[in-house]
């Protein structure tokens, strides 16, 4: 039993590149046509050391996809859609999420927003509360501001 619980707390992988081999083949979000994702050397190397961060990497890796689809129902619903959607995991509790998204009746140049998180499930309820979106910031706020 003892041998057990050593064998799981040690790292599986050797080195950041057999991990990155590992995440890219087996986790569907990296595989997506819809966005994009982006993991930075350093968060796989992190990963390869810390059990910690390779568990917080891969339980984000595993949700993702279901992110990305509330992400896009919440835009649709509003009458926009997703341009373009770039997921950047930098290191271990830093997200950046960037979003082009537009209104699917005007011909505006797409909005871009950039929404920071420290989990994958935080991206939507960002993204609930993020009036850029929906309407400009000085109509959200109930006034008109002034240039």
């Amino acid at each position: 039993m003892l041998k057990e619980e050593n064998q799981d707390s040690e790292v599986r992988y050797k080195n950041p590149f057999e991990y990155e081999r590992y995440v890219r083949k087996h986790f569907i979000c990296m595989k997506a046509d819809e966005y994009q994702v982006r993991i930075s050397e350093r968060l796989y190397y992190r990963a390869t050391k810390d059990k910690k961060i390779e568990q917080w990497l891969e339980e984000n890796l595993t949700m993702l996809p279901y992110c990305m689809k509330g992400l896009s129902d919440i835009i649709t619903v509003t009458g926009g859609h997703i341009v373009s959607c770039v997921c950047h995991m930098n290191n271990y509790n830093n997200i950046s999420t960037e979003i082009r998204a537009a209104d699917q009746f005007s011909e505006k140049t797409p909005i871009h927003s950039i929404i920071r998180t420290t989990t994958v499930s935080e991206i939507e309820e960002q993204v609930k509360y993020n009036s850029i979106f929906w309407t400009p910031e000085a109509e959200s706020a109930g006034f008109q501001a002034k240039a």
